[in-house]
């Protein structure tokens, strides 16, 4: 399984090196997203202050919206290949079913730190900082890529059931709305309608961010609650939408 996963791996990584654009592309979302509505909300959030207290705050939301965009890409390439007759042709090799999507997200993950090293730093010109040194870049990181593994899992299960890229993208595309908006991402918790708090505070995407500011704050700790959290959250989407997608693709045999 490990020899066939670093091979489908490669292969997702040769193709992102032919296709720089689609690289690119989910990259300049979040930046353009966080350009534009950091100039609406920056100051209803925070009145009086400059616009790089909100940078601070709302920076690491559009980290994590830049990895669920990407995360389009993953299931969108994991359908092509149903559909375009790459995966039959796996089949008749003896190749491990987790290996094909496995090595996608793999891939993929390449991706993601561009999306994350991009975001950050067109933040870092608005007046973003990092206050906990390079430990604290790490574990920024570190919590970025070990979220994104376990969302990857869930759009790949969502490509296994989607009968074309374009369901595949739609779904994705109304589950990062759902989860950006009530979050703690934009806006405090308690700027928030009441009914959309308690949705807040167990919303996945609240804790990864939390978890991202900790690691940029000074006096915060460096993996704290937040960060537990989001590593919990993480491995149960890889376990639970990882053997549903794998399973999926095993009965498509």
């Amino acid at each position: 399984m490990i020899t066939d996963t670093a091979l489908m791996a490669g292969r997702g990584l040769r193709l992102m090196s032919r296709s720089p654009v689609m690289v690119t592309a989910t990259s300049l979302m979040p930046v353009a997203l966080m350009v534009l509505l950091s100039m609406s909300f920056g100051r209803m959030v925070f009145p009086g202050e400059p616009l790089e207290v909100y940078i601070q705050y709302a920076a690491p939301l559009y980290v994590v919206m830049g990895l669920i965009f990407g995360g389009i890409s993953t299931a969108v390439g994991a359908q092509q290949d149903r559909t375009s007759g790459f995966d039959d042709r796996l089949r008749t090799l003896p190749m491990s079913s987790v290996a094909p999507l496995a090595g996608r997200i793999l891939a993929d993950l390449t991706r993601t730190l561009v999306t994350v090293v991009l975001v950050t730093a067109v933040a870092a010109i608005m007046g973003f900082r990092f206050h906990n040194g390079a430990v604290g870049v790490l574990v920024y990181v570190g919590v970025a890529l070990i979220f994104a593994f376990g969302m990857s899992w869930l759009m790949v299960a969502i490509a296994m059931v989607s009968s074309s890229p374009e369901d595949a993208a739609a779904g994705i595309n109304a589950i990062m709305l759902l989860l950006s908006f009530l979050s703690t991402g934009m806006v405090q918790l308690h700027d928030l309608p009441g009914w959309a708090q308690p949705v807040a505070r167990i919303n996945p995407v609240s804790h990864v961010v939390g978890a991202l500011r900790d690691a940029t704050t000074a006096g915060r700790p460096l993996w704290g609650f937040d960060a537990w959290i989001t590593l919990a959250w993480a491995a149960g989407l890889t376990a639970v939408f990882g053997l549903l997608a794998v399973r999926r693709y095993r009965a498509q045999r």
